[in-house]
């Protein structure tokens, strides 16, 4: 019963706290951001492992967005590369962009704050926030290296032919990336435990989303009436959808540490 209580009660905190706001606020940064990310990553993992591999993965992975969205992103990093290795984007304009990366994510953190009721404003609160923006970033990428290496083990025993182990090891990759979001975006985060929660659910939430919305885009109404430009709406759609989860999941973790503290007294 707490943990359906939990639930409930994130539900109702998202709304009053005005929670929407914010993820609208991060699908308005995120498009941008996405691509420096992706970029960077792929760069940085094909110091580590071989550039094709590192692409299949990629690919892999992107398939949650969709086909269509995935070319989306596909043909931007070929540019991106393509502009880099000829020198006509300067890396000034490379850090702007990855500085939208953590802009995006003090929207999050912000966010986090407001809904645990512990936000605060300043100066010096913007500039701890950008530091652990920057650091999650960080954080980020090494998850990523591994999960790259982690996938061609599994890859080379073919452990992901086994019936139902890919969704189970895909859940648990999203997983572990909502627990890391909900423990290290912010100093006043809630216990271990209540974010390892949180992101179980959040987890949970977002393979129900993605399949809801890769049926709605395997429809294509959206690209019917829109044409090309569906595909970016589709993209914020997508986003808004994430954001939320992850906003939600917040309250999830805070929540779910508040009742087990009460319950112990």
């Amino acid at each position: 019963m707490v943990h359906l209580s939990v639930l409930y009660h994130a539900a109702r905190q998202f709304l009053l706290r005005d929670m929407a706001y914010y993820a609208a606020a991060f699908s308005y940064y995120a498009p941008l951001a996405l691509i420096p990310l992706v970029l960077v990553s792929i760069l940085v993992a094909s110091f580590f492992y071989s550039p094709s591999f590192v692409a299949s993965i990629f690919q892999g992975w992107g398939t949650v967005l969709g086909d269509d969205l995935l070319a989306l992103i596909n043909v931007a990093v070929q540019n991106l590369d393509i502009e880099i290795k000829t020198y006509e984007v300067p890396t000034f304009a490379l850090a702007f962009f990855l500085s939208v990366s953590i802009f995006a994510f003090n929207v999050l953190g912000t966010g986090f704050e407001r809904m645990w009721g512990k936000h605060e404003r300043g100066l010096k609160t913007f500039l701890w926030q950008t530091m652990r923006s920057a650091s999650f970033v960080l954080i980020l990428e090494i998850y990523i290296l591994f999960i790259i290496g982690a996938e061609g083990l599994l890859s080379y025993f073919e452990v992901r032919s086994v019936f139902l182990l890919s969704e189970v090891i895909w859940f648990l990759s999203i997983t572990t990336v909502f627990f890391l979001l909900f423990r290290f975006l912010v100093r006043s985060a809630p216990s271990w435990r209540g974010c390892l929660f949180a992101g179980v659910v959040s987890g949970a939430l977002f393979l129900f989303a993605n399949t809801i919305l890769s049926a709605y885009i395997g429809a294509k109404p959206v690209l019917s009436i829109f044409g090309a430009a569906g595909l970016i709406l589709v993209l914020l759609i997508w986003v808004y959808v994430l954001a939320t989860i992850i906003l939600y999941g917040a309250g999830v973790a805070e929540l779910y540490d508040r009742m087990i503290r009460s319950n112990q007294k």
